[in-house]
């Protein structure tokens, strides 16, 4: 029996474990499928980007960049107000076929829009550049005039605003009165070359304080109306075409420069301003070139409007 113990314990016992593995067969999901439609999306998008990139020229490439960092219209000198150089909306075709090409994604159509495109934003950086030429122009008759203190100018959207006006050191008016200065008919006389080296059409209007006449039959929409035809009358005198001026307007004194003080001397001023193209079309629209939308179209009513036979109240 003590033999048979030794026997057994001098055998080693092999233990062998078998591992049950879960088959997952048939459920890899569907992520695989999202990350390919991302990667043939950026693929797509990166053709066409290179394809619009090789259909437009190289100039027109540097001003894209140039509109992309808003480039400033001024070079040193005066004021340094940035500009958005981006281009202007392009009308949507208006025919069917138009409409079904621009969908489909037509290369001829998506052409004809860059260019369009191209050539609308060369059409603003051009008037911007003149504008900015023609602001430090003026800024510099205002210096060697030493009026740079009654001289203010701003770039807007509609175009180069310009604010001449009084301070109490000098004023452009006799007192109540549209007789021009000496001295403000000369800046005036000055400044009619630098307007009459652009195509651009001007506005002129006239403000004032608040300042009340005492006797009847004038007031401040008078005198801001009269100084604004002086003011055109002078430049006329200069050379201006007459053609020039689009609009002569009278404010009085709806809105003050300096509402704080109502009678403050810079309330008192001349605006001059230069209009670009677009803002000068669409003025031309509001009111009609020859004041056709309104005058024409309501004497054809009134011609088309059937004859009411005459009555005659009984006797």
């Amino acid at each position: 029996m003590a033999l048979a113990n030794r026997r057994d314990r001098g055998k080693k016992t092999t233990i062998i474990r078998r591992q049950i593995k879960k088959s997952h067969a048939g459920h890899h999901g569907g992520a695989w499928k999202v990350a390919f439609a991302d990667f043939t999306l950026a693929m797509m998008a990166l053709f066409m980007t290179l394809w619009i990139v090789n259909s437009v020229s190289q100039s027109d490439r540097e001003e894209i960049v140039a509109a992309l960092h808003g480039q400033s219209i001024f070079f040193g000198g005066g004021m340094m107000a940035p500009l958005s150089h981006l281009p202007q909306k392009v009308v949507a075709p208006t025919d069917s076929r138009s409409n079904e090409q621009a969908k489909a994604g037509n290369p001829a159509q998506l052409k004809k829009t860059l260019e369009a495109s191209s050539a609308a934003m060369r059409m603003k950086q051009k008037s911007a550049r003149e504008l900015g030429e023609l602001a430090n122009s003026i800024n510099e008759i205002a210096l060697k005039a030493h009026m740079e203190s009654n001289l203010e100018m701003e770039i807007v959207p509609q175009g180069l605003r310009i604010l001449i006006k009084d301070n109490q050191k000098r004023s452009m008016f006799e007192r109540g009165s549209a007789t021009i200065m000496p001295f403000f008919r000369a800046l005036l006389t000055e400044l009619t070359p630098i307007f009459n080296s652009l195509d651009n059409k001007l506005i002129i209007t006239g403000h004032t304080d608040a300042m009340r006449y005492k006797g009847a039959g004038y007031n401040n929409w008078n005198l801001s109306g009269d100084r604004a035809l002086s003011a055109r009358r002078v430049m006329e005198q200069a050379g201006m075409p007459g053609d020039k001026v689009m609009q002569v307007s009278a404010m009085a004194d709806r809105v003050l420069l300096d509402a704080n003080n109502p009678a403050g001397a810079n309330n008192r001023r001349i605006e001059i301003m230069v209009l670009t193209h677009s803002a000068a079309d669409t003025l031309y629209q509001f009111f009609g070139a020859q004041g056709e939308k309104i005058v024409k179209p309501l004497a054809s009513r009134l011609e088309q409007r059937p004859v009411q036979p005459a009555t005659h109240a009984p006797r």
